[in-house]
């Protein structure tokens, strides 16, 4: 929570740390330097910048800079640390923050030790080079429900979740008060992952339909001959009810019967566990993380209309892949003490998200890819060509993109507008900066609409168009330090061309409206 605690000496492992109590409840004077202010009040909180009171003018909060404290309450600015705690999803809490936390303290000069509570709960203490406390972070693992639940019952400063506050949960927040009445969160993209559904290497299935698998955990196809496999019974891993990966395998293959009984099988407390338990049966199938694969091999998820979507790091980035969970840092929208602050701005920059890749998640990098490492892609075009696309549009796509490299920097836009999602802001800020940074200089960058099938050809291709030109009339105004001169920009609008998913229901043909970013 955000307190104030008064460190004092002890040694753990060269570091000296030891908690103190509070100061709480007791009356303290604030004054200016030239004496213009004088206010008095109880102490309520002290972050290390600013001192909150309560006055008989109501609940103040004053930059400590240029103020003198006098009374017993008064905290001392040298022995302050940041009390920050922590609740998040298990995977988040366990396998991705503690590493992200060292590298935050080895990028700012800072030493960290770690103390393990509980298989689900840890401490890190933070200190500068002079053994001086900076900030304890104590983190507690469990699902998102929970932690977002923990963040507006005041019991945490930072949540970690796999999704966004739901309505109800941003009811109870505006409700609780825990920060601006009309936004009380403040959410942040930390990382990429996804649902994913696993066979073991031997298993000659690569591809199912989500009405595959969910007909296999209902009981409705047993065998792996229904499927094409080998004439073998079908065993079904399972995770805990309660954990983020079920409500995620829920909420994808029975989006419309939740309470849909499912068949008995291995339940797994640990994704890790359940995937390496995968490669040991040949006639198992599990569902997991994309992080949390280990040696056992990914279904690529299968169309009603035959296009094959395989999960890989560049489909996830773009955005490509239909099961796609971000993963968030979510804050109330009050001021935290300046360490949350830093921790949080470290999170969206480059370091971390080079750490974020080394500890086996998927960052927000930019990833290229080739036209002819797109087999599959070109595999669904040629399948799903009609009378409308036809094998001269084919031909013209290819020649198109012949030597170029597509980038992992997607943009899409929200439904009936022309304003992008969340994901595809960050990214056009991405792109923006890389202009500016020269990394294209001497290139040329090919912006490429594309449209999902609703609608005539030239009527999609128009409307592809237009959203490729918006993408390069928004890069244009964001990269205002950049040498326009020195980058080639072309747009183009292909229309229905090259879809990457079905166009018989609304989340495939939002995944084909998009706007490409080719590199030649």
């Amino acid at each position: 929570m955000n307190r104030f605690y008064r460190w004092g000496s002890g040694l753990a492992v060269g570091l000296a740390f030891a908690f103190a109590g509070a100061a709480y409840a007791e009356d303290i004077t604030l004054f200016s330097a030239d004496g213009a202010l004088q206010v008095s009040g109880t102490l309520l909180n002290y972050d290390g910048e600013f001192y909150t009171i309560q006055s008989r003018f109501g609940e103040l909060t004053l930059n400590a800079l240029g103020l003198t404290c006098q009374g017993a309450a008064c905290p001392d600015p040298g022995l302050y640390a940041a009390d920050l705690s922590l609740s998040g999803a298990s995977a988040m809490v366990l396998d991705l923050l503690p590493g992200l936390i060292e590298d935050f303290g080895f990028s700012t000069g800072h030493d960290t030790k770690r103390i393990d509570l509980s298989h689900t709960e840890w401490t890190y203490f933070v200190a500068d080079k002079a053994r001086i406390p900076v900030a304890r972070l104590q983190a507690r693992a469990n699902n998102s429900t929970d932690a977002i639940g923990d963040l507006i019952n005041g019991d945490t400063d930072l949540a970690f979740a796999t999704r966004r506050p739901d309505k109800d949960e941003l009811k109870a927040a505006k409700k609780a008060r825990i920060g601006e009445p009309k936004t009380p969160f403040r959410q942040q993209i930390i990382a990429i992952d996804a649902l994913v559904f696993i066979v073991s290497k031997s298993n000659p299935v690569s591809a199912l339909s989500l009405a595959d698998i969910a007909a296999i955990y209902a009981g409705e196809i047993s065998n792996w001959s229904q499927l094409g496999g080998y004439d073998a019974p079908i065993a079904v891993f399972h995770h805990l009810p309660d954990s983020d990966l079920a409500a995620a395998f829920t909420s994808a293959t029975f989006p419309e019967t939740p309470d849909q009984p499912l068949r008995p099988g291995r339940i797994f407390g640990d994704a890790r566990d359940l995937s390496d338990a995968i490669t040991q049966d040949p006639f198992a199938i599990g569902y997991t993380s994309f992080g949390a694969v280990r040696n056992a091999r990914v279904l690529s998820l299968k169309g009603d209309c035959g296009i094959l979507q395989p999960p890989d790091s560049f489909s996830l980035k773009a955005g490509d892949y239909p099961l796609i969970r971000f993963l968030y840092a979510i804050a109330p929208s009050r001021r935290l003490p300046l360490f949350a602050r830093n921790f949080l701005a470290y999170l969206d920059g480059e370091p971390a998200q080079q750490s974020i890749a080394d500890l086996g998640f998927v960052a927000q990098d930019i990833e290229r890819r080739s036209l002819s490492e797109q087999q599959d892609r070109l595999s669904n075009a040629i399948m799903q060509a009609d009378y409308e696309v036809g094998l001269e549009d084919l031909r013209s796509f290819v020649t198109t993109f012949q030597g170029a490299e597509r980038l992992s920097a997607t943009l899409r836009f929200l439904d009936g507008s022309t304003a992008m999602d969340a994901r595809s802001s960050r990214n056009l800020r991405i792109l923006s900066q890389m202009i500016e940074t020269g990394d294209f200089d001497g290139r040329e960058l090919v912006i490429a609409g594309f449209s999902d099938s609703q609608g005539g050809k030239l009527g999609n291709q128009r409307l592809s168009q237009q959203r490729a030109d918006l993408v390069l009339s928004a890069l244009k105004s964001h990269a205002t330090r950049a040498n326009l001169s020195r980058v080639t920009f072309t747009t183009i609008g292909l229309g229905e061309i090259s879809p990457l998913a079905c166009n018989d229901d609304e989340a495939g043909r939002h995944l084909n409206r998009r706007v490409e970013i080719w590199l030649r």
